[in-house]
């Protein structure tokens, strides 16, 4: 495992250094090396976890990729039918909930295995509506963390928050920064989770956290409920999502001497870009992280800098490729190239700009329209928590509708909204529909649940409130 020698490492210099922090929860580096060491896990190379508790999911994750075998991190909060089709596509030797496994009589050796190695499996959203499995090997980890522990500064004794659910792998990821570089880990309690916002509030003040990783709605939530400054709060990282300007004001507010990173990649893929936030301008995300090179395939086999085409990347960080679901329309390798069919172009100063991704174009009237670059021209125009949606329209075949996210005494002139976003984007790119709702439906990893929400607006559910 890419971070099992270091935690070793750690467990004997600094044993009573807290490791992971949830709520009342304490697990220092020693004990997590004593229990993960302890733990009699079942046999079999590929042990599904299910487990909510975010000091015994570290246990327990430590201890199946510690002794040589392939986490498999499930979802608690899956229904449990897509549950039950995951883990028949699947096929794990075991599945561990949040019970704790019985104690082995005599403790096992802990310790990374082979570069080329299977670690870990996990999930990303698929068209069938069941996520798909990918699997990822120790290497692939282990150069990513060497790099990406000094880009953003996660160093010995830390105090780091990523307040999102484990079975995100941005989440997991951060974890795993923080048992390679001795930084201590803290996250929400179990069953926290409907609070996430004013919980992470809570914890950022309590715990004097330094250093705090999250997608945008998940920083928004928290950062926009601190009364005064977080003199601490020394690094914001965020991931996942575009970070508006309007988000990076509410981080900059409530931690004026943060430095705030932002950067894009794929769980396919790991980091791809990053760059430093500086002010509130800047509409692309950054150079390529140390590893990585990039091109541009381009429609007009140009390949020439501002040619808009797929992303395609050479990185020794991929996944190894998917375990079940591959529906053809993300991951794929070209050589030494791979791509997630995401869309951009790169300009003159070498930086990435992203238009959308291949697979969630829009045709309007004939013309394609990515729903990302809509969204980006509303958070310009002052409104940086609102999706934009494809509905069946009889004329057009496709119309554009907005949902934005605001509460119900909100005054939001439409006329003028369409106004200026006629100035920042083509007429049939301006959104034919406008809606309100107080809170954006979000999926457990805090990104906009866009098929709930595609849902409720072709449902006409009396939930949202038509503007325009």
């Amino acid at each position: 495992m890419p971070f099992i020698d270091r935690l070793l490492y750690w467990a004997r210099r600094e044993p009573g250094r807290n490791a992971v922090v949830a709520g009342s929860l304490r697990l220092t580096y020693g004990e997590l090396a004593a229990r993960a060491s302890s733990l009699q896990l079942p046999e079999g190379g590929t042990i599904a976890l299910q487990i909510s508790d975010p000091v015994r999911f570290a246990v327990a994750f430590t201890a199946v990729v510690g002794q040589g075998r392939c986490a498999a991190v499930l979802d608690p909060s899956w229904p449990s039918d897509l549950r039950v089709r995951i883990l028949e596509a699947l096929h794990p030797d075991a599945v561990i909930t949040s019970a704790d496994p019985a104690e082995a009589a005599h403790p096992s050796s802990l310790a990374d295995a082979a570069a080329d190695a299977r670690f870990y499996c996990g999930f990303t959203s698929g068209t069938s509506g069941v996520p798909k499995g990918f699997v990822r090997t120790v290497g692939s980890w282990s150069r990513s963390l060497e790099r990406s522990v000094n880009w953003f500064g996660v160093t010995p004794g830390l105090r780091v928050c990523a307040p999102g659910p484990l079975a995100a792998s941005l989440n997991l990821y951060a974890l795993a920064e923080c048992l390679y570089a001795g930084s201590t880990f803290h996250s929400l309690a179990p069953g926290d989770r409907a609070a996430t916002g004013p919980l992470t509030a809570q914890v950022l003040r309590s715990e004097r956290i330094e250093h705090l990783v999250g997608v945008p709605s998940t920083l928004r939530l928290a950062l926009e409920r601190i009364e005064g400054e977080l003199p601490e709060l020394r690094t914001v990282v965020s991931g996942g999502a575009r970070l508006s300007a309007a988000d990076t004001q509410i981080i900059l507010r409530s931690a004026p001497a943060a430095r705030v990173f932002e950067y894009y990649g794929a769980s396919e893929l790991s980091l791809v870009t990053a760059r430093r936030v500086d002010g509130f301008d800047g509409n692309d995300v950054g150079r390529p992280f140390p590893g990585v090179r990039i091109r541009i395939d381009a429609d007009s086999g140009s390949g020439r800098h501002g040619d808009v085409g797929t992303i395609s990347v050479q990185t020794d960080t991929a996944i190894e490729g998917y375990l079940f679901g591959d529906d053809g329309r993300a991951f794929r390798r070209d050589g030494s190239w791979v791509t997630v069919q995401d869309q951009g172009w790169i300009d003159d100063d070498g930086a990435l700009h992203l238009t959308g991704r291949h697979g969630d174009m829009l045709v309007v009237a004939g013309s394609n329209v990515y729903p990302s670059e809509v969204e980006a021209a509303l958070a310009t125009a002052g409104h940086p928590a609102a999706v934009v949606l494809g509905v069946p329209d009889a004329r057009r075949g496709c119309a554009l509708a907005a949902v934005i996210q605001a509460p119900p005494d909100a005054v939001i002139d439409t006329r003028a909204l369409r106004t200026r976003l006629k100035e920042l984007l083509p007429v049939d790119k301006v959104p034919k529909l406008i809606l309100r709702t107080e809170r954006l439906p979000l999926t457990t990893a805090g990104k906009p649940d866009r098929a709930a929400l595609k849902a409720t607006v072709v449902g006409r559910d009396g939930a949202l409130e038509r503007l325009a």
